[in-house]
């Protein structure tokens, strides 16, 4: 087994941000000599795999995947 895996598959996606997140995402960016997009991503994966409801929502998905249900949106409106 090798200690270094391969880069993972990048996608790419196009978002709005409001303005001055756009300006924090540039700026954080540029305080740890980074990419924009390497803050972004690094800061969705530790806001939406730590969400505990995302969680139990994606396992409800796979579950019902597997008894060959249609998936469900989430219940409840995005929290800030």
């Amino acid at each position: 087994m090798p200690l270094i895996s391969k880069v993972p598959e990048i996608v790419k996606r196009e978002f709005k941000l409001e303005d001055y997140v756009a300006q924090a995402v540039e700026n954080y960016a540029r305080m740890i000599d980074s990419t924009p997009d390497h803050v972004v991503n690094s800061a969705l994966k530790m806001t939406v795999f730590k969400d505990k409801e995302f969680s139990r929502w994606r396992k409800e998905q796979k579950a019902n995947a597997g008894r060959g249900n249609t998936a469900q949106t989430p219940q409840g409106g995005a929290k800030a």
